[in-house]
């Protein structure tokens, strides 16, 4: 009877020592970091209609980073059945069929590192469905043409995007009349200025390679609204970022648009966890500020990873501190060939 007793007294202060414990780090969890806390206004899904692929898929790839033999069969097994799920958005399907094409059949690696890169802006490529030997690592917004235009990600509203460039003319209004004055003479073309030159991608140009998704952070904005970050790829090797990512290495770049510059000291981690689909080989980093990449801002954290030559998948999650903000982002998903 004594024993139980004692039993019973030592298990009751262990209770008490594990709700003690939990209060202390529900308190740390609750310290403000930065001026303001993670918050901001839901995300809308039905103006980024691929998250939810993304939000299931990242966690699986996790996984699949700790378990890395067997990482092909269940990244196919969880983007097939997403892809499959007919009550999904039709942009989640098309970001779990991306995931699952480069799975099956990821590119071969090219000897020239500017085969990855956007073609020039006067060969378009045809519009259509990647072929099996160039399976699509971005989903680009309908009737864009990558590498050629710039455009907003499938998915995202452009209510409130700038409009047409100076000097492009607008469609006329539906129903109204075709304008039959004669044309303007056009002016005299001026010579062109650098900034005004199409850019040239050479074969030292860095072959940068977008996520399939932007990532959205919650109240990351001053007056606490919703930001999207942009998420790339860099496969070795290459000039930047700086120092430069080496042969058989991939840098990572997380840009948070529209924030200040990062706070010299990440209170919570990005991380971001990547496989090599080609060597089984698996690992995570944390990305943190470069004071040689916008300390001014917007935030943009990097990390150079050994990933080995291959076909990489990658997920970025986590939070960002930005002078003045915490911000919590949902993960996004990126494709990577390291030559």
């Amino acid at each position: 009877m004594r024993a139980r007793k004692r039993e019973h007294s030592r298990s009751r202060k262990l209770f008490a020592g594990v709700a003690a414990l939990a209060v202390v780090a529900a308190g740390a969890l609750e310290t403000p970091v930065a001026s303001a806390d993670p918050g901001g206004p839901p995300i809308d899904i039905a103006q980024a209609p691929g998250l939810p692929a993304i939000q299931q898929l990242s966690p699986v790839l996790e996984q699949a980073a700790a378990n890395p033999q067997n990482a092909a069969s269940m990244l196919m097994a969880a983007a097939s059945a997403f892809a499959g799920n007919s009550a999904a958005p039709a942009d989640s399907r098309q970001v779990a069929s991306s995931v699952n094409q480069f799975v099956q059949q990821p590119p071969t690696l090219p000897g020239n590192l500017s085969q990855l890169l956007p073609a020039a802006p006067n060969s378009r490529t045809p519009a259509g469905p990647p072929s099996a030997a160039n399976p699509a690592t971005h989903v680009p917004a309908a009737g864009a043409v990558p590498g050629t235009e710039a455009h907003l990600p499938a998915g995202i509203d452009p209510a409130h995007v700038v409009g047409p460039v100076t000097g492009e003319a607008l469609a006329p209004a539906p129903g109204a009349a075709p304008d039959s004055s004669p044309p303007a003479p056009a002016p005299e073309a001026a010579a062109p200025t650098p900034d005004a030159a199409a850019p040239a991608f050479g074969p030292d140009a860095p072959p940068t390679q977008e996520f399939m998704y932007p990532s959205i952070g919650n109240g990351c904005l001053a007056n606490g609204g919703n930001v999207i970050a942009t998420a790339i790829s860099v496969a070795g090797p290459a000039l930047i970022p700086k120092p430069g990512p080496k042969a058989g290495q991939t840098a990572y770049v997380f840009t948070a648009i529209g924030t200040p510059g990062p706070a010299p000291e990440q209170k919570l981690p990005l991380n971001v966890t990547w496989v090599n689909l080609t060597t089984g080989k698996s690992g995570t980093a944390t990305l943190k500020p470069n004071p040689d990449i916008n300390p001014d801002g917007p935030t943009t954290l990097v990390a150079i990873t050994d990933t080995g030559s291959g076909s990489i998948l990658s997920t970025i999650f986590g939070q960002v501190t930005t002078s003045d903000r915490q911000c919590t982002f949902l993960p996004t998903i990126g494709s990577t060939v390291v030559p």
